[in-house]
Parts: C-alpha cells; structure tokens; sequence
C-alpha cells in the first residue's frame, strides 16, 4: 500500500521492513523518521476526529476501539481523503513503533 504525504509517498512494505531491523542505512532511518513525524500528525487528526470528549485525550486502544464503528471509520476516511486500510495502518504503526503513545 502506499501513502502520500505532500510530495512524498511512502510504501508500506518498505516503512515495515525498515522499522523492523536493528541496523538501518541513512536513507532508511531518514525515511522512517519522516514517516514517522507524518503518521504522529495524522494519528492526532484521527484522534480528535473519533474522540467524544474533546477535553480529554485518548489512548490508542480507545481509538482503535472507536474505529471499529463504521459510521467513524467512513468519517475519517472522508474528512482526510484516506482509505479506511490506510487508517488502520497508521493507527497501528504508531502503536507498535511510537514509544511516546500511549
């Protein structure tokens, strides 16, 4: 799958083998650090598009929970022009790879 960012694209396969290994070659680490600062953005949109009390911030397993309503997960797929599988993907890249999300 592929996601773009701007300019960018950026290919699913690639982020997941890069995010798996220990050592990475420059082109990679720069590639996964701009992936990552485009998934945090996009993971705090879905957050506050899916959060019912705006006062108080979700943690990852309450978005996932909330997306697995139809009516939200179409709601963010619109209002960010992304496909509902490129949400799932987003959502859970910065569950396994963000250490700072909770």
């Amino acid at each position: 799958m592929q996601l773009t960012d701007g300019t960018r694209i950026f290919d699913s396969e690639v982020i997941d083998e890069a995010a798996k290994k220990l050592q990475r070659d420059e082109q990679e680490r720069e590639m996964l650090n701009a992936f990552a600062r485009y998934a945090y953005l996009r993971y705090k949109q879905i957050r506050n598009c899916v959060n019912p009390r705006k006062c108080k911030y979700m943690r990852v397993d309450q978005v996932l929970e909330q997306l697995k309503s139809p009516g939200k997960l179409q709601k963010v797929s619109n209002l960010f022009n992304i496909t509902e599988e490129e949400v799932h993907y987003i959502v859970d890249f910065v569950k396994k790879y963000l250490k700072y999300i909770k």
